[in-house]
């Protein structure tokens, strides 16, 4: 997983309720190390506010930071085009 792809993941985790960095970790799946540095990189940016404890909430400048983001369109599967040849 990109950095932006897991710093994605934890800001979509915290929409709802603050939580600790190892509680992020089980939800998403990652390693609670990469999952601390990311929220680190998030605080430093405003985007998460630390409650103490290693404990995260998303913050307005997070919140916005998601929507400008938003899911990806255009109808493409993804593939590149020496992927979908035969």
């Amino acid at each position: 997983m990109s950095r932006t792809d897991l710093e994605r993941e934890i800001l979509d985790a915290l929409v709802d309720t603050p939580q600790y960095a190892v509680d992020l970790a089980a939800e998403i799946d990652e390693h609670p190390v990469a999952v601390e540095q990311a929220c680190d990189r998030l605080r430093d940016a405003a985007a998460v506010r630390s409650l103490g404890c290693r404990r995260y909430e998303i913050t307005a400048t997070g919140r916005r930071r998601l929507a400008d983001v938003g899911p990806a369109t255009g109808g493409s599967d993804g593939r590149t085009e020496t992927e979908s040849r035969p």
